[in-house]
């Protein structure tokens, strides 16, 4: 009885790993570190603002009631330096409060951060999938992911998982492509693209 073997199938062919599962963690980690080292930083200098708008709010109110016990006491002679000064102070107060409301505000998107969104794509990660690029745009509005698979049934068992992670409850990935592409050495492999744009 013989049997033979065919040692062409794919099962058999030597798998490229671009990216290992370690290598990820470890990206993954780098952007964590970034992310909140700049979240910190601009925490920090945001707190500074407001230290200094509390600082120039009392010195407003120490004018202004200076003002008021000279008026009070019914000098006459006002003194031009201090009016000066008040709307001086008057005038950087506003414009500190403008820059505040500003970075209060969720105009430049969400305030916090992406990191909870590479957090999500590390947690729904499937084994026979990689993502070659994550694009994040609008503050977390619009979202793009490249990616890789072995088997073009893993995109919506990854697509699935994503859903059920609280950073992205809401989006909704309008978009999605999977192509076979042929490789130089004759392989083929899927790429995929998800977006919500």
């Amino acid at each position: 009885m013989n049997q033979q073997i065919n040692l062409y199938q794919p099962m058999f062919r030597k798998q490229h790993v671009v990216f290992s599962a370690m290598t990820m963690l470890q990206v993954g980690i780098f952007f964590l570190i970034i992310f909140s080292s700049l979240y910190f930083y601009q925490s920090k200098n945001l707190k500074s603002y407001r230290n200094q708008l509390v600082t120039i709010d009392k010195e407003l109110v120490q004018l202004s009631s200076q003002l008021m016990a000279l008026d009070g006491s019914k000098k006459k002679s006002k003194s031009k330096l201090i009016e000066n000064e008040i709307a001086k102070l008057t005038k950087e107060l506003e414009q500190r409060e403008r820059i505040f409301n500003v970075l209060s505000s969720t105009s430049f998107g969400s305030s916090s951060g992406f990191s909870s969104y590479l957090e999500a794509f590390a947690k729904g990660h499937v084994e026979g999938t990689w993502l070659t690029n994550v694009n994040i745009g609008q503050g977390g509005v619009s979202l793009g992911l490249k990616g890789k698979t072995l088997s073009s049934e893993l995109v919506p068992v990854y697509i699935q998982k994503l859903a059920k992670e609280e950073s992205l409850q809401g989006s909704s990935f309008n978009v999605m492509e999977i192509a076979r592409h042929e490789t130089d050495e004759g392989n083929s492999e899927i790429n995929f693209l998800l977006s919500t744009y």
